[in-house]
């Protein structure tokens, strides 16, 4: 179904209950060239043009007429001009430009207005169709046939463009081959073997580094009682924010995706940035008085 045939439904169904409708009067078509007028064709709502007008390269269409809503002038919201290739039903619109006050319209017609799978059609039918909001219904009027003429070697090179506009089918839309989306695998993990070689390596790495504290480093853990009375929130929100970091970690390889992670990652980052700079404060104090 053509985009016309919708526009004429909508307002169709809007005008059910209407009262009058939108039509025109003293309207005319003329066919004018560099030279003046050449053919003038009257034509109304119930008599169109009964002979085919001829276009030439060099000519216009000039058509005129004053709209009206019932009895009244008026300016609908939508009024165009359509031609329409009656075999393939291919067409296209042209909208008249039209005055408010005295409701007269008028739209301009010549070959470089009309595309090539047009300009080559041996006949045009031409319709008015007009239409707005309210009650008043719309209306499409055939007004009357139109014949392109075109010299042989202007109509040999439409026909080209013809052809390379469609692709050289004679099916103008036909439907397109499927598209099948194929999307990326998702990234797997490494196999277990590895990863249990790397997680015995920092298990191992942790617990040498706990042997050699003691006898090698220094560690002494009877300064336990003192640090977590100087610094009682920042030492185990430090240690629990390492933790959690950790856990995090643990989440991204088993479970989480990235946007979990750093989500996690924004939330617990603050917390172990303030609470480790409030404990390493706490070190400090203890280092410079030569306590370890």
């Amino acid at each position: 179904m053509s985009s016309w045939t919708f526009f004429v439904l909508a307002f169709s169904s809007l005008a059910a209950a209407a009262s009058g409708a939108w039509t025109f009067e003293d309207a005319q078509a003329v066919v004018a060239a560099k030279g003046g007028k050449v053919d003038a064709y009257k034509f109304s709502p119930t008599k169109p043009i009964k002979e085919a007008i001829s276009l030439g390269p060099k000519e216009i269409l000039k058509v005129s007429l004053t709209i009206k809503e019932d009895s009244k002038v008026g300016r609908p919201h939508q009024a165009f001009l359509l031609v329409q290739e009656p075999e393939s039903k291919v067409e296209a619109f042209f909208p008249l430009t039209v005055k408010e006050l005295s409701g007269k319209g008028k739209v301009d017609l010549s070959h470089k207005d009309l595309p090539a799978f047009l300009l080559t059609a041996p006949s045009l039918s031409l319709s008015l169709v007009l239409g707005s909001f309210g009650e008043s219904a719309a209306s499409v009027v055939t007004i009357g046939n139109v014949e392109p003429s075109l010299d042989p070697t202007a109509k040999a090179l439409l026909e080209k463009q013809k052809q390379k506009d469609i692709g050289g089918e004679t099916v103008i839309y036909k439907a397109k081959d499927e598209i099948r989306h194929i999307f990326r695998a998702d990234p797997q993990s490494p196999p277990k073997i590895i990863t249990l070689v790397f997680l015995l390596s920092v298990l191992a790495g942790l617990g040498g580094l706990f042997v050699v504290w003691f006898p090698i480093l220094g560690g002494n853990l009877s300064h336990l009682p003192r640090a977590l009375k100087a610094a009682p929130v920042s030492h185990p929100l430090f240690f629990a924010s390492l933790l959690s970091l950790e856990a995090i970690f643990f989440m991204y390889y088993t479970q989480w995706n990235l946007f979990q992670t750093l989500a996690g990652m924004a939330a617990i980052g603050p917390v172990a940035l303030f609470s480790g700079s409030r404990a390493l404060r706490e070190v400090r104090v203890r280092r410079e008085k030569g306590e370890r």
